[in-house]
């Protein structure tokens, strides 16, 4: 195992409370393959069949969620240590209900589902990683689901205060252009343009390029 794949394994949740020699050790278990992807190209099709593990060594994905309407939802951004759609490995639906793209070049590590089955039962912090991989991945899609739900002003008043939260900062770094958090929020951009004007207007934030400072 080189060192880069190492490394992109030691930052994955699955593996969190291991070191690197007992990562190693259960690697030369089971059997992976190391792919790697241009920017741009698409991994992966809403409705494709789920058939592998596959963690993120190095780079960045995105998944996007198209509406019957075609308005395309930007649902999140996989970095190093990422495993893609881990609920829908073992289903019996195990379909990918997003689109999945590179937005860098991508180093990925497959595992077949029945490898990842033999590092759950050798090792118990890897069972209760997973376990919490898939919580975690419930606790996002619900979320996702309430702020979907919400008016344009209410889903961009939720993301400033997650931020501020976040960063602990009222002056917010934005990591994202606007369509990108239009499309994070399922709406137009110039709907969320607008929003934040209108805010800007009431005096409750200042734009800054990709700041965002919070005064109310």
């Amino acid at each position: 195992m080189d060192i880069d794949t190492l490394m992109g394994l030691k930052v994955c949740p699955l593996f969190k409370g291991l070191n690197e020699e007992e990562i190693i050790t259960l690697m030369h278990s089971v059997r992976y393959r190391v792919l790697r992807y241009m920017k741009g190209e698409v991994f992966a099709y809403a409705g494709d069949a789920c058939l592998h593990a596959d963690i993120i060594i190095h780079g960045q994905m995105s998944t996007k969620l198209e509406g019957p309407s075609g308005r395309t939802i930007r649902m999140h951004t996989h970095t190093t240590g990422n495993m893609l759609a881990p609920a829908f490995l073992f289903a019996h639906h195990n379909l990918y209900p997003v689109t999945i793209e590179t937005i860098t070049d991508v180093v990925l590590l497959r595992l077949m589902p029945h490898d990842v089955e033999s590092l759950i039962h050798q090792n118990n912090q890897v069972a209760m990683n997973f376990i919490r991989i898939l919580s975690n991945n419930i606790d996002f899609l619900t979320q996702k689901v309430g702020l979907l739900s919400l008016s344009v002003r209410e889903k961009v008043e939720q993301f400033l205060k997650s931020e501020v939260q976040k960063q602990q900062s009222n002056r917010i770094h934005v990591g994202m252009s606007r369509q990108e958090l239009a499309d994070s929020f399922g709406i137009q951009k110039y709907s969320l343009q607008r929003c934040l004007s209108e805010m800007q207007k009431e005096g409750l934030i200042c734009l800054d390029g990709k700041f965002i400072e919070v005064r109310n």
